[in-house]
C-alpha cells in the first residue's frame, strides 16, 4: 500500500489534522517526545494543521504532553472511549452501562479474578484488588484506592480484569461477550510482561480509535482526506482503517506497515514522528 513520494506529497498538501498514537509512536522508551516533533507541531499549527493523540492511556496521563505541545483540541483516550481537551472539556464519553459493570464485578468475586475500573482520569482499585495495580503497565496513569466500587459504577469507561487461570478468564470473557455482544466489546489477551497472567479489557461496543477519529474529525469539521494517522502497534490498525493517510513508524509491526502509505526511516526512539512532520511541513 506504499505510495510514491510524489503522491505522498500531494496527499500531505491537503492535511489539516494529524492523529498520533502515543506509546511506541510519539514517545520514546523514556516516555519523552522528540525535539523535532515539539518544534514542528507548533510550526504546523501556525499553518493551520492541528495535532492530536489517539491512545489506550487515560486522559490524565497525556495532558502533560498536550500542554508541552500546546495542543488545544480534544484528545482521544482509552481507545476512543473518552475525547476531551487538556482543560477537561469533553466532546464524547462512552460509558459502560452500570448493570454491565455490576455483572463484571459479580464474576470477579465469584471466580476470584481481580478487577479495576477505569474512569476519566484514574484507574480505581480496592484493597482486595491491589495486586492488579502492580501488574498493569500503563505509563503515566494515576491509580486511586477506594473502599468499594459501588459509588463508581455509573462513570466507567473501561473495566480491566486479570487472572492466572486462562480457562477462567476465557469463561468470563464468554459470559460477558455472548449475552451483551451488542453492548460490550470484550478483549482477551495474555500479559506481555508477566507469564501466566491473562487479562480482559471491557469497553462499550463500538468504542475504538477509528470511531474516536471519526468523532473528532466531525467536531473539527475535517474531511477524511485531510487526516494523517501515525501508529506502531496492532490496535493502531483501527486508526488506519478510518481511511486517511496512514504513516507507520520503522518500529511498527509488519501488519501495520502493510497498511501504511509511508513508513518512516526512523523509529520512535529516533523521533520518527518528527521525520514525518518535516515531510508534512515541507508539503505545505
Amino acid at each position: 500500500m506504499l505510495i510514491s513520494r510524489e503522491e505522498l506529497r500531494g496527499r500531505l498538501s491537503k492535511i489539516k489534522l494529524v492523529v498520533s498514537d502515543v506509546d511506541g509512536t510519539l514517545t520514546n522508551h523514556e516516555n519523552k517526545v522528540g525535539e523535532q516533533t515539539k518544534e514542528l507541531v507548533k510550526k504546523l499549527k501556525d499553518k493551520g494543521i492541528l495535532f492530536s493523540f489517539a491512545t489506550q492511556r487515560i486522559h490524565s496521563s497525556i495532558v502533560g504532553f498536550a500542554r508541552e505541545l500546546d495542543i488545544k483540541i480534544p484528545l482521544i483516550t482509552v481507545n476512543g472511549a473518552l475525547i476531551r481537551d487538556a482543560e477537561g472539556n469533553t466532546i464524547h464519553k462512552s460509558l459502560i452501562n452500570p448493570k454491565h459493570v455490576k455483572k463484571a464485578l459479580e464474576y470477579s468475586e465469584k471466580y476470584f479474578v481481580r478487577v479495576a475500573l477505569c474512569s476519566n482520569d484514574e484507574i480505581l482499585y480496592t484493597e482486595h484488588n491491589s495486586v492488579l495495580k502492580d501488574f498493569l503497565y500503563r505509563l503515566g496513569t494515576d491509580y486511586k484506592l477506594v473502599d468499594s466500587y459501588d459509588s463508581y459504577v455509573n462513570d466507567v469507561v473501561e473495566i480491566i480484569m486479570m487472572g492466572n487461570e486462562k480457562v477462567t478468564v476465557r469463561y468470563i470473557q464468554k459470559r460477558m461477550k455472548v449475552p451483551y455482544m451488542f453492548f460490550l466489546r470484550v478483549k482477551y489477551f495474555r500479559s506481555s510482561t508477566r507469564l501466566g497472567i491473562y487479562n480482559l479489557e471491557i469497553r462499550k461496543s463500538g468504542t475504538n480509535k477509528r470511531t474516536g477519529v471519526k468523532i473528532l474529525a466531525k467536531h473539527l469539521k475535517v474531511r477524511k482526506n485531510q487526516i494523517a494517522t501515525l501508529g506502531d502497534w496492532y490496535n493502531d490498525r483501527e486508526l488506519f482503517e478510518y481511511g486517511g493517510t496512514n504513516i507507520a513508524l520503522k518500529n511498527a509491526v509488519a501488519e501495520l506497515k502493510n497498511m501504511a502509505h509511508y513508513v518512516t526511516d526512523r523509529t520512535n526512539d529516533e523521533d520518527g514522528v518528527g521525520e514525518f512532520l518535516k515531510l508534512l511541513y515541507d508539503a505545505n
